[in-house]
């Protein structure tokens, strides 16, 4: 019998790393469905939250994480007597720090995607608007690179002269992860898409916008190359073992290929830390007002584009309810505590508020005051929220790119719940198709790793199966649950609605 071709996946997400093996047959060697376990490990990443608005994740603590699980899992397959073929990587998007990769050392913290203290500069770009989502697709916000970098040039002076003599590079969380694995400073494209430096139809860094956000004066020597998704990344020197890394992609996007949809008229739900919806949109970008467009993923001589709203706090809101109500336990098991109703509107501002009305302002705010409720009330109230930002993201898609409204939206990550998704399935008058697989960031980036390769045998074990939620509300119920969110979030925002 041969041996069986193994392909190794990294997910580098926001509060875990994963490392998972797939050998040929497209079966996780972790054994969901069939086979025994022969690797999957995981390894939580700890965000640090010094001041409000601040949140961090610790690079060499991040680092350590990628080590253990790959070396677990690399041990697992060396005792089966198999090695990786290829390696791909997922990650989290929107995570920046400074960094001398001359001497492998992170200057600042990650800045995570969840950090919102660049909305103190903020009032800088007001005017420079439609420029920036003119050449990005993304609405400038507190989240994404460019201004993350300004604030740091303007709190830590040392860094412009850094920059200037070449010292400090302003890199993605991926590009640290990549640097780490095979001494390349690299960053791909999806990841690029969320710098607010990289224009999206050309497929390059913007002299304008890296002289709008303090960079010209030191380009290129502060950036990471830019490349495709499908890149020879470098070979990863692991202890005496050596394998390429030929895909690097976004999380969101690796989740969206990972739940099967990601060919156009088709669409995606994937609740974890936060969420996304995401929608194919082909070979040409699609901008609307309110949402990102954003690569899909590219090789050399194509992209792949994607409409996408994200929402802030998902597994993070219902983190939040833990500590906040000092229930340990309630993230995990807040499904066995839910009430089956509620007279609360919960508009959550973890992080701001993000698609459609981007207000990095916004903190969150139950109407009216949550006095009085039973914390199941309180949980019922934030998972509403939840599904119903999915509904306005839904709502803001463009006609030409929005799914026929009798096709199933395809669902999946670890905060996808059975209420959850009822609810979710009420609110948008449409069926979802829940995939019962695991590690769907993972499934992602082995397909796309799989067609570099030219498998095209290569599929996934698809014996998990799926199961439906249908809609279950009258018009007249839906109607009222969607005024009355609509209600709130006016009166949150104000008359910046």
């Amino acid at each position: 019998m041969p041996t069986p071709q193994v392909l190794l996946i990294l997910d580098a997400g926001t509060s875990a790393v994963r490392a998972v093996a797939f050998d040929r047959a497209g079966a996780p060697r972790g054994g969901y469905t069939q086979g025994r376990i022969a690797s999957f490990h995981t390894r939580s990443v700890k965000t640090t939250r010094p001041k409000p608005g601040h949140a961090e994740i610790d690079p060499p603590a991040l680092l350590r994480a990628v080590d253990q699980v790959l070396e677990r899992t690399l041990t697992d397959l060396e005792r089966e007597g198999l090695r990786p073929q290829a390696m791909g990587l997922a990650v989290q998007r929107s995570s920046f720090l400074a960094y001398d990769p001359r001497r492998k050392a992170a200057l600042t913290p990650v800045l995570t995607w969840q950090d919102t203290r660049a909305k103190e500069v903020m009032g800088r770009y007001r005017d420079q608007t439609a420029v920036i989502t003119g050449k990005t697709g993304l609405p400038p916000a507190p989240y994404y690179g460019g201004p993350k970098l300004a604030w740091l040039l303007a709190h830590r002076p040392q860094l412009r002269t850094a920059f200037a003599a070449g010292k400090a590079h302003f890199i993605p969380l991926e590009s640290l992860i990549i640097h780490h694995l095979t001494g390349r400073l690299l960053i791909d494209e999806t990841i690029a898409g969320r710098t607010l430096l990289y224009d999206l139809i050309l497929r390059r860094w913007d002299p304008q916008l890296l002289e709008l956000f303090g960079l010209k004066w030191s380009f290129p020597r502060c950036l990471p190359e830019l490349v495709p998704s499908q890149h020879n990344f470098g070979p990863v020197n692991w202890r005496g073992r050596r394998w390429p890394l030929l895909v690097c992609m976004g999380d969101q996007q690796a989740a969206m290929t990972g739940l099967g949809a990601d060919s156009p008229g088709t669409m995606a739900v994937n609740y974890g830390t936060s969420g996304s919806v995401a929608v194919p949109t082909g070979d040409h970008p699609a901008p609307a007002p309110g949402l990102l467009a954003n690569p899909a993923f590219t090789t050399a001589d194509k992209a792949e584009y994607l409409l996408e709203g994200t929402v802030n706090a998902v597994g993070a809101l219902f983190r939040w309810f833990e500590e906040d109500l000092e229930s340990p336990g309630l993230a995990r098991n807040w499904p066995a505590q839910l009430a089956p109703e509620t007279g609360l509107v919960l508009v959550p501002g973890l992080n701001g508020l993000a698609a459609p009305y981007w207000r990095a302002d916004v903190t969150t705010t139950f109407l009216p005051s949550r006095r009085g409720y039973s914390v199941g009330q309180q949980l019922r109230a934030g998972m509403e929220s939840i599904a119903h930002l999915v509904a306005d993201i839904v709502a803001a898609l463009p006609e030409n790119v929005r799914p026929p409204v009798r096709s199933a939206i395809h669902c999946g990550g670890g905060m996808a719940r059975p209420p959850l998704l009822q609810f979710q399935a009420d609110m948008l008058g449409r069926p979802l198709v829940v995939h019962r697989r695991r590690e769907a960031t993972a499934r992602g980036v082995v397909l796309r790793l799989a067609q570099t390769l030219g498998w095209d045998d290569f599929g996934l074990n698809t014996a998990a199966g799926e199961s439906q939620y249908q809609p279950d509300m009258s018009s007249k119920e839906r109607d009222e649950h969607r005024a009355r969110w609509r209600w709130a979030v006016k009166k949150v925002l104000g008359s910046r609605y």
